[in-house]
C-alpha cells in the first residue's frame, strides 16, 4: 500500500498471486479504487536486464523485463534495413530501454509513417527500430546473450517475401 493510505482507509482489498506478480486492489479514503502491482522478490532477483549494443560499443542498451513479440520478419523493409533475408526482433516498452553506451541513443532514419530504424552513427550497425508508438524493437543479434527463452521467435512475418529456398525455423532448446 502507498504510505499515505492507512489500514483505516481500506474498505476493500483483494489479493492475487500469479506466481510472478502480486496485485492489490483497495479503496482509499477518497473512495477511489487504487491498484498496486509489484513483482515478487523472487522474480525481481531472477530478472536481470537484457543488455547489448553495436559492433564498436558506442551504442549500448539495457532492456528491463520480458521481451515482447519475439518474431522473425522477411519484409522488404527489414531486408533493405539489414542486408539480410530475415531479421529476428523483440519489443520492449520505450520506458524499459535505457541507452547506456558512450554514444548515447542511436541515430535514426525515419523509414515509414510509424517507425524509425536505429543504427550506430560510428560503425553503422543496425540496432532495431524506434516506433512512434512507445515501443523500441531490438534486433536479436545485438543482444549480449541471445539464448534467453523470451527471445526465441514465436512467429514469422512476411513469410512470402522470402526467397522460396530460404527457410526460417526457431527451435525451443531442450533442457
Amino acid at each position: 500500500m502507498p504510505p499515505t493510505t492507512t489500514r483505516a482507509d481500506i474498505t476493500r482489498i483483494a489479493r492475487m498471486d500469479a506466481s510472478n506478480f502480486v496485485a492489490v486492489l483497495y479503496t482509499g479514503a477518497d473512495s477511489k479504487p487504487q491498484l498496486e502491482v509489484s513483482m515478487t522478490r523472487a522474480v525481481a532477483k531472477r530478472l536481470k536486464p537484457h543488455t547489448g549494443g553495436c559492433l564498436c560499443g558506442a551504442i549500448r542498451f539495457e532492456a528491463q523485463g520480458t521481451a515482447g513479440k519475439p518474431h522473425t520478419c522477411s519484409c522488404k523493409m527489414c531486408q533493405r534495413h539489414s542486408g539480410a533475408l530475415t531479421l529476428a526482433w523483440v519489443e520492449f516498452p520505450s520506458e524499459a530501454v535505457t541507452w547506456t553506451g558512450p554514444g548515447g541513443a542511436p541515430s535514426v532514419y525515419h523509414s515509414s509513417d510509424y517507425s524509425s530504424r536505429a543504427f550506430c552513427p560510428a560503425c553503422g550497425s543496425s540496432l532495431g527500430a524506434i516506433d512512434d508508438a512507445p515501443v523500441v524493437a531490438l534486433l536479436l543479434g545485438v543482444f549480449d546473450k541471445t539464448s534467453a527463452i523470451d527471445l526465441i521467435p514465436k512467429s514469422h512475418s512476411y513469410r512470402t517475401a522470402r526467397p522460396k529456398w530460404w527457410h526460417v525455423e526457431a527451435v525451443k532448446p531442450t533442457t
